[in-house]
Protein backbone atom coordinates (compact mmCIF):
# COMPACT_ATOMS: atom_id res chain seq x y z
CA UNK A 1 0.00 0.00 0.00
CA UNK A 2 1.04 3.53 -0.92
CA UNK A 3 2.30 6.26 1.78
CA UNK A 4 -0.48 8.23 2.52
CA UNK A 5 1.83 11.52 1.26
CA UNK A 6 2.20 9.43 -1.98
CA UNK A 7 -1.15 8.52 -2.34
CA UNK A 8 -2.08 12.76 -1.87
CA UNK A 9 0.79 13.22 -4.58
CA UNK A 10 -0.78 10.99 -6.97
CA UNK A 11 -4.20 12.41 -6.43
CA UNK A 12 -3.30 15.87 -6.60
CA UNK A 13 -1.02 15.19 -9.53
CA UNK A 14 -3.74 13.64 -11.31
CA UNK A 15 -5.69 17.29 -11.07
CA UNK A 16 -2.63 18.89 -12.64
CA UNK A 17 -2.54 16.79 -15.60
CA UNK A 18 -6.95 16.40 -16.17
CA UNK A 19 -6.57 20.83 -16.39
CA UNK A 20 -8.46 21.29 -12.95
CA UNK A 21 -5.71 24.08 -12.55
CA UNK A 22 -3.99 25.81 -15.85
CA UNK A 23 -0.16 26.64 -15.89
CA UNK A 24 0.17 29.48 -13.71
CA UNK A 25 -2.86 29.13 -11.33
CA UNK A 26 -2.34 29.48 -7.01
CA UNK A 27 -2.45 25.88 -5.85
CA UNK A 28 -3.90 24.18 -2.39
CA UNK A 29 -2.18 25.42 0.47
CA UNK A 30 -1.11 23.37 3.02
CA UNK A 31 -3.77 24.07 5.73
CA UNK A 32 -6.05 23.23 2.21
CA UNK A 33 -4.05 19.72 2.06
CA UNK A 34 -4.64 19.26 5.75
CA UNK A 35 -8.49 20.04 5.38
CA UNK A 36 -9.21 18.63 2.07
CA UNK A 37 -7.18 14.78 3.53
CA UNK A 38 -7.73 14.86 6.68
CA UNK A 39 -3.54 14.58 7.60
CA UNK A 40 -1.33 16.21 9.37
CA UNK A 41 1.20 19.06 8.50
CA UNK A 42 4.27 16.94 7.78
CA UNK A 43 2.00 14.50 4.92
CA UNK A 44 0.70 17.59 3.48
CA UNK A 45 4.37 19.48 3.18
CA UNK A 46 5.79 15.77 1.94
CA UNK A 47 3.00 15.62 -0.83
CA UNK A 48 3.84 19.48 -1.75
CA UNK A 49 7.81 19.43 -1.57
CA UNK A 50 7.16 16.23 -4.01
CA UNK A 51 5.75 17.78 -6.72
CA UNK A 52 7.54 20.76 -6.62
CA UNK A 53 11.06 19.02 -6.85
CA UNK A 54 9.16 17.18 -9.52
CA UNK A 55 8.65 20.60 -11.67
CA UNK A 56 4.80 20.48 -11.35
CA UNK A 57 4.34 23.18 -8.83
CA UNK A 58 6.62 26.36 -7.64
CA UNK A 59 6.68 28.88 -4.56
CA UNK A 60 6.73 32.19 -4.44
CA UNK A 61 7.56 33.74 -0.80
CA UNK A 62 4.60 34.58 0.80
CA UNK A 63 2.38 34.22 -1.99
CA UNK A 64 2.06 30.69 -2.12
CA UNK A 65 2.25 27.63 -4.11
CA UNK A 66 1.70 27.89 -7.99
CA UNK A 67 1.34 25.33 -10.80
CA UNK A 68 4.21 25.33 -13.63
CA UNK A 69 4.03 26.41 -16.66
CA UNK A 70 6.67 24.41 -17.65
CA UNK A 71 5.90 21.10 -19.96
CA UNK A 72 7.13 18.46 -17.28
CA UNK A 73 4.39 15.66 -18.54
CA UNK A 74 4.86 16.41 -22.49
CA UNK A 75 7.34 15.28 -24.54
CA UNK A 76 9.13 18.56 -25.80
CA UNK A 77 11.78 18.56 -28.77
CA UNK A 78 14.09 21.35 -29.27
CA UNK A 79 15.84 21.20 -32.96
CA UNK A 80 17.99 24.31 -34.79
CA UNK A 81 16.79 25.50 -38.04
CA UNK A 82 20.17 26.47 -40.23
CA UNK A 83 19.62 30.12 -41.76
CA UNK A 84 21.68 28.80 -44.67
CA UNK A 85 22.94 25.82 -46.74
CA UNK A 86 24.84 23.05 -45.35
CA UNK A 87 26.42 22.86 -48.51
CA UNK A 88 28.27 26.20 -48.48
CA UNK A 89 30.24 25.77 -44.44
CA UNK A 90 33.33 25.49 -44.33
CA UNK A 91 35.34 25.36 -40.83
CA UNK A 92 38.68 27.24 -40.04
CA UNK A 93 40.73 25.51 -37.48
CA UNK A 94 42.55 28.54 -35.16
CA UNK A 95 44.44 26.58 -32.58
CA UNK A 96 44.73 23.66 -30.43
CA UNK A 97 46.42 24.35 -27.37
CA UNK A 98 47.28 21.93 -24.26
CA UNK A 99 46.23 23.33 -21.02
CA UNK A 100 45.37 23.06 -17.24
CA UNK A 101 42.81 25.57 -16.36
CA UNK A 102 41.51 24.39 -13.03
CA UNK A 103 38.04 25.91 -13.96
CA UNK A 104 38.14 23.33 -17.48
CA UNK A 105 39.97 20.42 -15.36
CA UNK A 106 36.61 20.71 -13.11
CA UNK A 107 34.03 20.69 -15.96
CA UNK A 108 35.94 17.55 -17.50
CA UNK A 109 35.87 15.68 -14.05
CA UNK A 110 40.18 15.54 -14.47
CA UNK A 111 42.76 16.41 -11.24
CA UNK A 112 44.53 19.50 -10.93
CA UNK A 113 47.42 17.54 -11.91
CA UNK A 114 45.85 16.54 -15.46
CA UNK A 115 45.75 18.40 -18.60
CA UNK A 116 43.32 18.15 -21.49
CA UNK A 117 43.35 20.18 -25.35
CA UNK A 118 41.34 23.40 -26.36
CA UNK A 119 40.63 23.39 -30.12
CA UNK A 120 39.38 26.66 -31.39
CA UNK A 121 37.53 26.29 -34.52
CA UNK A 122 35.50 29.16 -36.92
CA UNK A 123 32.14 27.97 -38.53
CA UNK A 124 32.11 30.11 -41.56
CA UNK A 125 29.25 29.50 -44.62
CA UNK A 126 30.76 31.38 -47.90
CA UNK A 127 33.12 33.99 -46.45
CA UNK A 128 30.83 35.08 -43.26
CA UNK A 129 31.84 33.92 -40.25
CA UNK A 130 28.73 32.75 -37.88
CA UNK A 131 29.95 30.65 -35.22
CA UNK A 132 33.13 29.77 -32.65
CA UNK A 133 33.54 26.47 -31.42
CA UNK A 134 36.45 26.02 -28.23
CA UNK A 135 36.45 22.42 -27.67
CA UNK A 136 38.09 20.84 -24.42
CA UNK A 137 38.81 17.04 -24.68
CA UNK A 138 40.24 15.14 -22.09
CA UNK A 139 44.45 13.46 -23.34
CA UNK A 140 42.27 9.84 -23.57
CA UNK A 141 40.55 11.05 -26.48
CA UNK A 142 43.21 12.79 -28.67
CA UNK A 143 45.98 10.85 -30.37
CA UNK A 144 49.01 12.25 -29.53
CA UNK A 145 51.40 13.12 -30.66
CA UNK A 146 49.28 15.48 -32.14
CA UNK A 147 48.69 15.76 -35.82
CA UNK A 148 50.83 18.49 -37.40
CA UNK A 149 48.27 19.63 -39.76
CA UNK A 150 45.38 21.88 -37.76
CA UNK A 151 42.28 20.67 -39.89
CA UNK A 152 42.58 16.94 -38.88
CA UNK A 153 40.23 18.17 -36.62
CA UNK A 154 37.95 20.76 -38.70
CA UNK A 155 35.47 18.12 -37.87
CA UNK A 156 36.47 16.95 -34.18
CA UNK A 157 34.00 14.09 -33.83
CA UNK A 158 35.26 12.58 -37.07
CA UNK A 159 38.78 12.77 -35.65
CA UNK A 160 37.49 10.98 -32.38
CA UNK A 161 35.92 8.59 -34.62
CA UNK A 162 39.15 7.18 -36.53
CA UNK A 163 41.21 7.92 -33.71
CA UNK A 164 39.67 6.22 -30.80
CA UNK A 165 36.47 4.32 -32.48
CA UNK A 166 33.93 6.19 -30.25
CA UNK A 167 31.20 7.61 -32.10
CA UNK A 168 30.17 10.85 -29.80
CA UNK A 169 26.93 11.67 -32.03
CA UNK A 170 25.33 8.58 -30.09
CA UNK A 171 26.71 9.56 -26.41
CA UNK A 172 24.46 11.28 -23.94
CA UNK A 173 24.59 15.17 -24.03
CA UNK A 174 23.42 18.37 -22.21
CA UNK A 175 23.08 21.81 -23.92
CA UNK A 176 22.23 25.23 -22.21
CA UNK A 177 22.03 28.29 -24.65
CA UNK A 178 21.59 31.79 -23.46
CA UNK A 179 21.76 35.33 -25.05
CA UNK A 180 24.78 37.32 -23.97
CA UNK A 181 26.88 40.25 -24.78
CA UNK A 182 30.58 39.11 -25.62
CA UNK A 183 33.26 41.04 -23.64
CA UNK A 184 35.84 39.31 -25.19
CA UNK A 185 37.41 41.14 -27.85
CA UNK A 186 38.62 38.13 -30.06
CA UNK A 187 35.02 36.38 -30.10
CA UNK A 188 33.68 39.95 -31.42
CA UNK A 189 36.08 40.51 -34.07
CA UNK A 190 35.94 36.64 -34.94
CA UNK A 191 31.77 37.27 -35.59
CA UNK A 192 32.04 40.69 -36.73
CA UNK A 193 30.34 41.63 -33.91
CA UNK A 194 29.91 45.39 -32.13
CA UNK A 195 30.03 45.58 -28.92
CA UNK A 196 26.32 46.13 -28.82
CA UNK A 197 25.50 43.35 -30.43
CA UNK A 198 24.30 39.68 -28.52
CA UNK A 199 25.39 36.27 -29.52
CA UNK A 200 24.18 33.14 -28.34
CA UNK A 201 26.45 31.25 -26.11
CA UNK A 202 26.21 27.30 -25.96
CA UNK A 203 27.38 25.01 -23.25
CA UNK A 204 27.73 21.31 -24.00
CA UNK A 205 28.75 18.90 -22.30
CA UNK A 206 29.16 15.35 -23.76
CA UNK A 207 29.36 11.99 -21.76
CA UNK A 208 30.83 8.30 -22.21
CA UNK A 209 29.11 5.10 -21.28
CA UNK A 210 30.44 5.28 -18.01
CA UNK A 211 29.55 8.50 -17.05
CA UNK A 212 32.89 10.60 -17.80
CA UNK A 213 32.97 14.09 -19.48
CA UNK A 214 34.12 13.51 -23.42
CA UNK A 215 33.96 17.05 -24.36
CA UNK A 216 33.14 20.44 -22.81
CA UNK A 217 32.01 22.66 -25.58
CA UNK A 218 32.09 26.46 -25.24
CA UNK A 219 30.42 28.10 -28.72
CA UNK A 220 29.28 31.65 -29.74
CA UNK A 221 26.97 31.79 -32.32
CA UNK A 222 26.09 35.48 -34.13
CA UNK A 223 22.61 36.40 -33.08
CA UNK A 224 21.78 37.04 -37.01
CA UNK A 225 21.97 33.11 -37.66
CA UNK A 226 20.65 31.49 -34.43
CA UNK A 227 17.01 30.24 -34.96
CA UNK A 228 15.18 26.81 -33.00
CA UNK A 229 12.49 24.94 -33.58
CA UNK A 230 9.97 23.76 -30.14
CA UNK A 231 7.76 21.11 -30.87
CA UNK A 232 5.58 19.67 -27.98
CA UNK A 233 3.65 16.66 -28.20
CA UNK A 234 -0.07 16.47 -27.01
CA UNK A 235 -0.65 14.84 -23.25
Amino acid sequence: MLPKYEQIKQDLLAEIKNHTFTPGDKFYSESDIKRKYAVSSITAVKALNELTAAGYLYRIQGKGTFVSKSKVSQSVKFSDIELHSLDSERVEVLSIEKENEPEILKELGLTPQEHYFRITRVRYFGDVPFLIHITHLPPKLVQQPLKKELMQYASVYERIRKDFGIDLFTMASVETNEIVFPEDARILNRLHLSFREPAVKQVKHTYLPDGSVAEYIISYKHWKYFKTKIEVEAE
